[in-house]
């Protein structure tokens, strides 16, 4: 096409190009040399910054990484603990314990930022022009273009992620990594939910995290707190893969129950029954309601195992939780679909009622309600303040009425299916953080994943607003 025939096409093609010629280089130019290793305190921290989504990373080699959405601007920035100086690290505890490492490490970072600013913009327009110079040679006005483009471009992500910045982003990160570090790295709930400067308690936590991982203590319990934490499990289909990884869930973040929304089988045959022999090992109440796969057979076999708990259609005290469960009203023989997929939902429906009729009768809601198929606690939005399930093999939250659903995905990755889809099914949990005393709520929830092909790992938390759930308890129709 003739440009020439086209003046005003042909003016917005020539700015436009050396603009997107300018950002390339300017993306080029922190990518080569945006790079910048800093000590802070004991550590070496490298620091670099590039275009994409406004979240900061904090990277720790070999460890993992601790991701969140801290700012709303197209710059991401990274931040990567290269390594410690022990010796630095004991006399700096020593001197002025975790509050003086923090402080100086506090000091150190503030005093890198605004050096490490002025060279990403430095190296960033470097980078326009060098480019820009390469792709235009002569024409002074498409590199001057590209130029002013980068500028502005980088000057204004800088303006705009220092002015909407909140370390507060860390009390929901994503957490990657070696499982056995995330309680360490991503810090208890409790502690987190009445702070007043988000800065400088956040970067104790990580710091703390940081001193546990590279001191070798990264296994260590969690330290004490005022809360209650639950691992939900829910479709581990006799997978030994998805009940040895909720027993490293369970230990790794110290959980005080466990709570199986069922289908741990899947055909319901007496010798799937074998699975129960999980059970004691969790080492706290294990809490089961029948899922859609499991015989009666099973529920008696589970309901026999000392630290087991079944809930059908009853209430009980766990962890100082009141659970209220039931039972699936269907049973399948074999995997996949039922055959009538709509006769299959009404009783799903109609489960609801009786739900919703048990728990009326009770002096106050339960803390939790635990079903396996969210369908069949429909009837209780608005009347209790969490329902937890799974069998969608699918994570979803969704509130309904002031009733916080929770739905997990599949702890087994669907048993032997994880492998037979590309990339596998990952193995799905919550970690379920509850604050303790008189009236217990949930105030955050962690959603896992590991994919058993490749190991990865990925921990989301999720804080819950305190409005999220019913004031008090609806009087009965």
């Amino acid at each position: 096409m003739d440009l020439a025939r086209f003046p005003r096409l042909h003016r917005v093609v020539r700015v436009l190009v050396p603009a997107a010629i300018g950002l390339a280089g300017a993306w080029l130019g922190m990518l080569a040399w945006g790079r910048d290793v800093v000590p802070v305190g004991p550590f070496g921290v490298a620091l670099d910054a590039g275009f994409g989504r406004g979240v900061t990373d904090i990277d720790l080699p070999p460890f993992g990484r601790v991701t969140a959405d801290t700012h709303v601007s197209p710059l991401r920035v990274r931040a990567t603990w290269e390594g410690v100086h022990v010796r630095r690290l004991t006399q700096l505890l020593q001197e002025g314990g975790l509050e003086g490492l923090v402080e100086r490490v506090e000091q150190d970072l503030l005093s890198a930022v605004a050096p490490f600013a002025i060279r990403v913009l430095v190296v960033g327009l470097a980078g326009a022009g060098i480019v820009s110079a390469a792709v235009f040679r002569r024409n002074r006005r498409a590199i001057e273009i590209a130029v002013a483009a980068a500028l502005v471009s980088l000057a204004g992500s800088g303006a705009v992620a220092a002015a909407t910045y909140q370390p507060a982003a860390f009390l929901s990160p994503t957490f990657s990594g070696p499982l056995t570090l995330a309680p360490q790295l991503i810090g208890p709930v409790r502690a987190a939910t009445a702070r007043f400067d988000y800065f400088r308690e956040e970067l104790r936590r990580v710091v703390d995290g940081i001193v546990r991982v590279y001191t070798s203590v990264g296994a260590s319990p969690l330290p004490a707190n005022n809360e209650i934490r639950i691992l939900h499990i829910s479709d581990v289909h006799l997978s030994p893969l998805g009940f040895e990884f909720a027993q490293e869930l369970a230990r790794g973040f110290d959980v005080d129950a466990v709570i199986d929304t069922g289908d741990a089988t899947s055909f319901g045959t007496p010798a799937e029954n074998l699975i129960t022999r999980f059970i004691p090992d969790f080492g706290v109440p294990y809490v089961f309601v029948r899922g859609n796969h499991d015989s009666r057979s099973l529920q008696a076999e589970v309901s026999r195992v000392p630290n087991a708990v079944v809930l059908d259609g009853n209430v009980a005290e766990v962890a100082g939780l009141v659970v209220y469960g039931l039972g699936h009203p269907v049973f399948l023989k074999h995997r996949g679909l039922p055959t009538d997929v709509e006769a299959f939902s009404e009783e799903a429906h109609a489960a609801g009622e009786v739900a919703l009729g048990d728990v009326e009768e009770l002096p106050h809601p339960p803390d939790m309600v635990a079903v396996h198929d969210d369908r069949m606690a429909e009837a209780l939005a608005g009347r209790v303040p969490l329902v937890v399930s799974g069998h969608f093999h699918e994570e979803r939250a969704q509130v309904r009425d002031g009733t916080l659903y929770l739905q997990v995905g599949t702890t087994g990755g669907a048993g032997l299916e994880t492998f037979t889809r590309e990339g596998g099914i990952p193995l799905s949990a919550e970690i379920l953080y509850f604050r303790a005393g008189t009236d217990p709520a949930l105030v955050a929830y962690d959603t896992i994943r590991q994919f058993p092909e490749s190991g990865d790992l990925t921990i989301e938390r999720n804080l819950v607003p305190e409005e999220g759930a019913p004031a008090e308890f609806p009087p009965s129709p």
